[in-house]
């Protein structure tokens, strides 16, 4: 981990365990997106690129079209590839900086960006989406709030629609960093979608980051 990285992951963490002793722990997200100063930088998940994995998947499965939700959009970059690709895109964030953030790097996007919190959705997006896309997400989460927060997204998709989660997968390699992320374990994720059918599960390493063992998985309702 390079200087600057582990300096941002260092104040990530004194947020983060600063909001979980103050009973909001995922305040810091909004703490986080206010205190970058616009520099996507200080953001230790900014790409400033559609997710690799997810544009393969989706480039795999053109049969998989309409109307797509982003859970905690970032700075937009996955909504805006899925809005090429011309699906309708509704992409959320629990921070409001954040989505101000995407409305000034994409001023003429088709995307429906909202402030939201995936614990209390709009009763709109019920049943409502073709793909819902799931990057980064659940493994951000404490594991109280995490298990409410996963039985909110079946129920987003409309019959026949996919959800796509990417993440990082508790595996042979232990972190070696603090949480967090958490890890999350194949069993866990299986077991929160078993009312889905099971499409995909794919484990790999990127190369830049070996140490890390990451996830691929998709479902159809």
């Amino acid at each position: 981990m390079d200087e600057h990285l582990a300096a941002v992951r260092a104040r990530l963490l004194v947020l983060s365990e600063a909001a979980e002793a103050a009973g909001e722990p995922l305040r810091w997200f909004e703490e986080l997106y206010a205190g970058a100063a616009r520099d996507s930088d200080e953001i230790p998940w900014a790409r400033m690129e559609a997710m690799p994995e997810m544009v393969e998947w989706v480039a795999a499965h053109p049969e998989v079209t309409g109307r797509a939700l982003v859970i905690g959009c970032g700075l937009g970059d996955d909504a805006e590839w899925l809005a090429a690709a011309g699906f309708d895109v509704v992409a959320f964030d629990l921070s409001e900086t954040c989505i101000r953030w995407c409305e000034e790097r994409f001023p003429s996007s088709a995307v429906k960006y909202s402030v939201d919190d995936l614990l209390e959705m709009p009763p709109a997006w019920m049943n409502a989406f073709d793909l819902v896309v799931e990057i980064h997400i659940l493994q951000a989460m404490p594991e109280e709030i995490r298990d409410v927060a996963v039985a909110r997204i079946p129920p987003l998709l409309v019959e026949g629609g996919h959800l796509l989660c990417i993440g990082r997968l508790l595996g042979d390699r232990i972190p070696t960093e603090p949480s967090p992320p958490w890890p999350l374990t194949r069993t866990w994720l299986e077991g929160r979608f078993s009312n889905l059918d099971s499409v995909l599960f794919w484990n790999f390493v990127r190369d830049d980051t070996p140490g890390i063992d990451r996830y691929v998985g998709a479902w159809k309702r």
